[in-house]
């Protein structure tokens, strides 16, 4: 028990000279990222803005130099604090030994340690249950018909997406969305399916396709993953969500240049996904869709029916 209770302790201490460092830093960032995407908001385009955040996951998968060479230095020296002490202890009786040995204790740092790893471990589970929904969804939903698969066909060539993309139509009650991370799938309702004309169907293609060609799956991916492993710094909630926003933004962007003169149709497209209760099931793991709620819908529409926005893309 005493090797187990040191073994706790040795790692706490070296959990919390790991963390600590990037809690600071990695505040500091998102708060001044933060601030220069507000005020860089009407300015440039949201795909700057995007880049932007991609400085604060890097940040967070690069760890600060100092931290990173002490804590090396604990793992490579292989000495833990129960294995040090005093030489005197040879010659000590080993009775003494014993007792000293009998009352483990386990220090504030591995109480700290022991309570980000269940959490972790709990919120590891939530999204390892998440991606097997996600999974089942994909598993569950139909294939599109002839005309579906030729306009994908189609708005892969508009888009320059070589790669292979299923096109699948998913059961009721969820928003159009891409996921797979190696092999995607473009899901669209089943409700919606049948209502959609060509034109607001090639947008749809159009938007999953952009996310999919920009690497947005595995982003998001880095961005559930660090956001799990951080989940004590809030700052880094507030920032995700941001992040996903402008992405959003910039896959518009995107959609934008590539339909040209058609660009109208677009948020004609959005005013019917709309219509769609915004009932889906948890999408995370590898899965991205096209409108995240009510509030990101409403800001989409008024982005896609700014002139100037058209004009920049």
């Amino acid at each position: 028990m005493y090797t187990i209770f040191a073994h706790i302790n040795s790692l706490g201490k070296i959990f919390l000279e790991f963390a600590l460092p990037i809690l600071v830093q990695s505040t500091a960032l998102i708060v001044i990222l933060l601030l220069a995407g507000l005020l860089l908001q009407s300015r440039v385009r949201a795909v700057f803005r995007y880049w932007l955040g991609m400085l604060i996951l890097a940040q967070l998968i690069l760890p600060p130099s100092q931290a990173l060479r002490v804590n090396l230095g604990y793992l490579a020296s292989g000495r833990l604090d129960y294995m040090g002490g005093d030489s005197s202890i040879v010659g000590a009786d080993a009775t003494d030994v014993l007792q000293s040995t009998a009352t483990p204790a386990i220090t504030w740092q591995g109480v700290v340690f022991l309570v980000w790893v269940a959490v972790v471990i709990i919120m590891g589970l939530i999204l390892l249950q998440r991606a097997i929904s996600a999974r089942r969804l994909v598993k569950q939903a139909g294939e599109a018909n002839g005309l579906m698969k030729d306009l994908l066909v189609y708005c892969c060539k508009c888009m320059g997406v070589r790669r292979k993309v299923r096109l699948k139509v998913a059961p009721d009650g969820t928003s159009p969305a891409v996921c797979g991370l190696f092999r995607p799938v473009i899901l669209v309702p089943r409700n919606l399916a049948p209502s959609l004309g060509s034109r607001h169907l090639r947008a749809i293609l159009l938007h999953e396709l952009a996310h999919i060609k920009r690497g947005d799956l595995w982003v998001n991916l880095a961005q559930t993953v660090l956001q799990i492993v951080y989940f004590y710094n809030p700052l880094l909630w507030l920032a995700n969500s941001v992040i996903c926003r402008v992405r959003e933004q910039a896959v518009d962007e995107t959609v934008v240049a590539a339909m040209g003169e058609r660009v109208r149709q677009y948020p004609e497209m959005l005013a019917d996904v709309a219509k769609l209760a915004f009932k889906r099931p948890a999408l995370s793991l590898g899965v991205i869709g096209v409108v995240e709620s009510q509030n990101a819908l409403a800001e989409w529409i008024k982005l896609n029916l700014n002139p100037l926005v058209r004009r920049s893309a």
